[in-house]
């Protein structure tokens, strides 16, 4: 991991101070508005570090439909960005001795101990436990009115709806045979943390994560303090009111409320980048630790070498992924990543339009939020421009 030097973490600084160029940093914001500008997207947001400062931060676009203009401090549901805060979460419980990374989720979970005692804690974080995805949405689907309507009450109705049937669910793979991207694999991360520190998800990121970083603009459940700054989605676009392939709009009252380890986080551009830079440190930010080295490494590195990947309705001879992040190889997810960056990078994407990356190689930290117009029945986002941009940022690199 490379040492950021500077006195306090993410202050803006001139491109050409931290090596990089600022005419194809104009670009990157010229991509932005050509975006805006052609109808392919409503919203955008990014920002770019190096070395520990700010030479990039742009947005383009409403907060919401007649609302304000958005900015890089306006609050957006992250989606699957979700994914690799609940990994930083589980490891810190892990490093103080709560949970074992090789030990049974059914320790955790002894309902899964009948059909799915195979399955450690380490095969949630890099997916590899046998679910699959399709077999899980189906069988929500199938059951969402009894879902609904078995909901006591604890705790908020999504959370339900994605854990209820879990332990009943047949899984279509062995443990470790093939990386299968699902949600339910971080839903259930979610619970152990809640077992474990009785307390919420949102709560435990709190005290683990977001206070320790300064992350003051990131939560599971929107307070009032953060409402009035959430961006919504326009009706008819993905994951926005009356979409037909979203059963439930980003702009729900439910999603400010869920505590899902999966999908549940809002967090502003520069908020999160802050969460990007201290994992791109090895786990510290202005000075504070909040992950050792060791399990930094164990989230941006390949935890499951030779291990095929079936993600998004693709698959790849080797998915590279570590506890929490994808990690960029020789081969790459279609549209989620760019070209020009050497392997190494770690990165993941979020439903409808969020993408971040960290690149050890060049010391760069990014945030790319673009609300999609148009997706595939795989919900891959077809409209964005995320991949452009990590171009356009990997070549604004000088040195």
């Amino acid at each position: 991991m490379n040492a950021a030097p500077q006195a306090a973490a993410l202050t803006p600084a001139e491109p050409a101070a931290v090596g990089m160029s600022p005419a194809r940093l104009d670009d990157a914001r010229a991509l932005m508005q050509r975006q805006f500008d052609e109808g392919l997207s409503p919203t955008l947001a990014a920002v770019v570090a190096r070395h520990g400062r700010v030479v990039f931060s742009h947005a383009v676009g409403d907060q919401r439909p007649g609302g304000p203009p958005v900015s890089v401090d306006s609050i957006f549901p992250m989606a699957s960005q979700t994914k690799p805060v609940t990994a930083a979460v589980i490891l810190c419980l892990v490093e103080r001795g709560l949970i074992g990374l090789n030990e049974p989720a059914s320790v955790h979970l002894p309902e899964l101990a009948a059909d799915h005692d195979d399955v450690l804690v380490a095969h949630l974080l890099t997916h590899t436990s046998g679910w699959h995805d399709d077999d899980v949405v189906a069988d929500r689907e199938a059951r969402l009115d009894d879902l609904i309507s078995d909901f006591s009450g604890d705790g908020d109705l999504m959370t339900h709806i994605f854990l209820a049937r879990a332990a009943e669910i047949p899984r279509r793979s062995s443990v470790g045979a093939v990386m299968q991207y699902s949600n339910v694999n971080y839903s259930l991360l979610g619970e152990i943390v809640r077992r474990t520190t009785g307390t919420t998800l949102g709560e435990a990121m709190r005290t683990f994560i977001f206070e320790p970083l300064g992350m003051d603009n990131s939560a599971m459940a929107v307070g009032d303090d953060l409402a009035d700054r959430v961006v919504e989605r326009p009706a008819g676009i993905p994951f926005g009111p009356d979409h037909d392939f979203s059963p439930i709009s980003f702009n729900d009252p439910l999603w400010a409320a869920t505590d899902d380890g999966s999908g549940g986080l809002f967090s502003s551009p520069l908020d999160f980048l802050r969460f990007k830079q201290a994992i791109l440190d090895g786990g510290v930010l202005d000075g504070v630790r909040v992950l050792s080295c060791s399990a930094v490494q164990l989230m941006t590195t390949n935890r499951i070498p030779g291990t095929p990947g079936e993600a998004v309705g693709r698959t790849r001879v080797e998915a590279s992924w570590g506890y929490g992040f994808g990690v960029g190889a020789s081969e790459v997810w279609r549209l989620f990543s760019g070209g020009i960056r050497a392997p190494g990078a770690f990165f993941h994407g979020g439903a409808g339009g969020i993408y971040a990356w960290a690149d050890p190689a060049t010391d760069i930290a990014a945030v790319y939020i673009d609300i999609v117009t148009e997706v595939d029945e795989f919900t891959v986002p077809l409209s964005w421009a995320a991949h452009r941009f990590d171009d356009v940022i990997s070549a604004a690199v000088l040195d």
